[in-house]
């Protein structure tokens, strides 16, 4: 009987094997060779699922921000208040942080060549990964504006671009820079508060 195969599991494998290569070599001095060796498989293998190392950086980050985005779209179907839908949404960005420390430097090294970035997808696709959050904070403002239950003073595109960038800078800051897990939550607990108090009727 043939063996069946998890496809799935093996993809999720060999993206795991691409980020330790990359993390200790750097994108640009790892080869696919080094990434089957460290997935155990042969090359073979390898590019009957990534025909190319430049397919595999945008699948990398995609298994950080996918979950991400599934679980906003259902924070966003729900009938929870605007205000905690919006707090929910801070919270749930934050989630996986510390996975992501692992691969900073490699989005430094992508994102930092221009020319690099754009060849593989990266900007458009945290462009793309950013306007989607930037959206689901407009949405949760306007409805909280429209039910009256978030101060209609509020501009809400200004204050949606801006939890984005605020988000984005803590996550980074965290990522780069040694800090307590404790700190960062009461850093977010204080972004909260301060939240609350603006929206609040």
């Amino acid at each position: 009987m043939p063996k069946i195969v998890d496809k799935a599991a093996k993809r999720q494998e060999i993206l795991e094997a691409a980020i330790a290569v990359f993390v200790e070599k750097g994108y640009h001095s790892a080869k696919m060779a080094d990434i089957a060796v460290a997935a155990g498989m042969g090359k073979g293998t390898l590019y009957e699922y990534f025909p190319t190392k430049e397919s595999l950086p945008k699948e990398i980050f995609n298994l950080f921000l996918a979950g991400v985005d599934d679980q906003l779209e259902k924070l966003r179907q729900t009938d929870h208040e605007p205000i905690e839908v919006i707090v929910a949404g801070i919270q749930l960005s934050f989630e996986g942080v510390d996975e992501f420390a692992v691969i900073t430097p490699l989005c430094f090294e992508l994102l930092g060549d221009k020319t690099l970035s754009e060849s593989l997808g990266l900007r458009e696709y945290f462009e793309g990964w950013i306007e989607q959050l930037n959206n689901f904070f407009i949405t949760a403002l306007v409805t909280g504006q429209q039910g009256g239950k978030i101060n209609p003073d509020v501009d809400v595109k200004a204050l949606a671009r801006m939890l984005v960038s605020t988000i984005d800078g803590m996550a980074l800051h965290y990522c780069m820079f040694p800090m307590e897990a404790d700190f960062f939550q009461r850093q977010s607990q204080e972004l909260e508060a301060m939240l609350r108090q603006r929206l609040s009727c």
